[in-house]
C-alpha cells in the first residue's frame, strides 16, 4: 500500500530538536571515597583558573612476602633511609619541572583494610612531627622517574634495632603505622610556579621505604646492605587527602558559581577531577515533548564543548579522558541514568573525550524515554569527572585532570541537547 493512501494522521513524524533550554552551572563536589588502589596522587598545584589543590598521601608499610621474624643482625647500623615513590609516566597536572617541597609525617592511627577513608580525612597523622623533607624535582632510578624523600635517622635506626616489632606484619604495622606525605608547604605562583600533582605507582618494585645499613662498625670496608618495606601487598592501605581551595586564585567566574551565582554558568563551566567540582544541569521543558502525544526517542544527546579560549597552550593541563552524566533524584543524590545500566546501552552512552571535535557527548535516549513516558521524574543531572562505566563511576579519585567548558551564552560552543524522536499522534 502506498503512503499516499495512508491517513495523514497515521504517519510517523520523525522530528529533531536542538533548542531545548538548558540551565547549567558549576557546584562544589563533596568529599569522596579514596579507594586503596595501587596508583595514587601526590603534589600541589596552583591552577590559574581553578585555584590551589594539595593532594597528600597516606600509606602504611608492609613487610614483603609476609616474612616473619625479620632480623638485621644485632650489630646493624643505619647509614640512611628514604621513601621512594615511582612515577609511572608523565601523568601530571601542572608543571612537573617545578621545584616542590615534600614533607613526611608519622601516622598516629593505624590504617585498616576494613575501613573506608574519605578524601577529606587528614586527621590520622602527627602534624607537629616531621620525619623527613625534600625540596627539588623528580629523580631518575633505573630509567624511571621517582620522588625520593630522606627519612629521619633515629626513626629508621629504631626499626633496625628493635626486632621485637618485626615478628610479623601485624606487629610491625601496630608499631610503625606508616607515613603521611604532603607538599602543602610548597610556595606556588599561578603564573610562573604552578606546581604539579603527580600520579605515583605504589605497587611498583621501586616504590617503598628503604633502609640502607651495614653490620658492624660503619666504614668504607663494610658491606652496604638494603632492605625495602613495600607500600603494597597483604595489609597495605593507602588513600589520598585532597584539599581544594578555589578561594586561593580561582577564576572569578568559577568562584562566583561555587558561592551560588548560577548565572555565571552561562559564560563558562568548570569541571575538576579528584572530587573538585561538578556541574548541575536541568532542562525544565523536557517533559513538554510528550504533552500532546506519545513519542519514541531515537537519540537524546547532551553535548558539552571545551571552550578553546581556556585550552592549555603548553600541555600542562589536559582535559579528562572521560566524564559521567548522572541523574539527580528527589533528594538531590546521584543516580545512574538508565543508559548506564546495560551493556548495549552503555556502549552508546559514551562520555569519552572527543579529541577531534573537542567535546563530550552523552546519549541518554533510554533515560529521556523514561521521563517522557512518565516512568521517571525529571530532577536534572550532574556531570562529574569519572569513568562513565557504572562499574567505576563511583571512583572519583582516579582522574586528576580538569577542563573548562563553554556556557550557554557562547554562540559557537554552547552546550546542546539534541533530541531525535518520532511522534505517535493517534496512540
Amino acid at each position: 500500500m502506498g503512503a499516499e493512501v495512508q491517513p495523514e494522521n497515521d504517519a510517523l513524524n520523525a522530528s529533531f530538536s536542538d533548542a531545548t533550554p538548558m540551565f547549567i552551572h558549576t557546584i562544589t563536589h563533596k568529599s569522596t571515597i579514596s579507594f586503596p588502589s595501587e596508583t595514587k596522587f601526590i603534589g600541589s598545584n596552583q591552577d590559574p583558573h581553578f585555584g590551589r589543590t594539595d593532594v597528600g598521601l597516606y600509606t602504611n608499610m608492609v613487610i614483603p612476602n609476609s616474612i616473619t621474624n625479620v632480623s638485621f643482625g644485632a650489630d646493624a647500623n643505619l647509614v640512611s633511609a628514604e621513601i621512594i615513590l615511582m612515577i609511572p609516566s608523565l601523568d601530571f597536572v601542572g608543571d612537573y619541572n617545578t621545584v616542590m617541597t615534600y614533607s613526611v609525617f608519622p601516622i598516629t592511627t593505624a590504617l585498616s583494610t576494613s575501613s573506608v577513608y574519605l578524601t577529606s580525612n587528614d586527621s590520622l597523622h602527627n602534624k607537629n612531627s616531621v620525619l623527613g623533607t625534600y625540596t627539588g624535582t623528580y629523580s631518575v632510578i633505573e630509567g624511571k622517574l621517582a620522588i625520593r624523600i630522606p627519612v629521619d635517622y633515629n626513626y629508621a635506626q629504631a626499626i633496625l634495632t628493635n626486632p621485637e616489632y618485626l615478628l610479623n606484619n601485624t606487629t610491625f604495622q601496630n608499631a610503625y603505622k606508616g607515613f603521611y606525605i604532603s607538599s602543602a608547604g610548597t610556595s606556588l605562583n599561578p603564573v610562573t610556579n604552578q606546581g604539579a600533582i603527580t600520579k605515583v605507582n605504589l605497587s611498583h618494585a621501586i616504590s617503598g621505604f628503604y633502609l640502607y645499613y651495614q653490620n658492624g662498625t660503619p666504614s668504607a670496608t663494610k658491606e652496604n646492605k638494603t632492605y625495602k618495606f613495600g607500600f603494597s601487598g597483604i595489609g597495605s592501605v593507602k588513600y589520598n587527602y585532597i584539599n581544594y581551595q578555589p578561594s586561593n586564585g580561582a577564576s572569578s567566574l568559577l568562584f562566583s558559581q561555587l558561592n551560588g551565582d548560577t548565572v555565571k554558568g552561562r559564560q563558562n563551566l568548570f569541571l575538576k577531577g579528584l572530587a573538585g567540582t561538578k556541574l548541575k544541569l536541568f532542562m525544565p521543558s523536557l517533559k513538554s515533548f510528550a504533552d500532546s502525544f506519545k513519542v519514541a526517542v531515537n537519540r537524546a544527546e547532551v553535548v558539552l564543548n571545551v571552550d578553546p579560549a581556556f585550552t592549555s597552550p603548553n600541555g600542562q593541563y589536559f582535559p579528562p579522558y572521560s566524564l559521567a552524566l548522572l541523574a539527580i533524584d528527589s533528594a538531590g543524590r546521584e543516580n545512574f541514568v538508565t543508559d548506564q545500566l546495560s551493556t548495549i546501552d552503555a556502549a552508546r552512552y559514551n562520555g569519552i573525550y572527543d579529541e577531534v571535535n573537542k567535546r563530550y557527548v552523552f546519549n541518554i535516549a533510554r533515560h529521556v524515554q523514561a521521563i517522557l513516558s512518565g516512568k521517571k521524574k525529571n530532577y536534572g543531572f550532574y556531570v562529574v569527572v569519572a569513568d562513565p562505566s557504572a562499574l567505576y563511576t563511583v571512583k572519583r579519585d582516579i582522574y586528576s585532570e580538569r577542563v573548562v567548558l563553554a556556557g550557554t551564552d557562547n554562540a559557537s560552543f554552547k552546550p546542546k541537547f539534541n533530541l531525535s524522536y518520532i511522534k505517535f499522534k493517534n496512540d
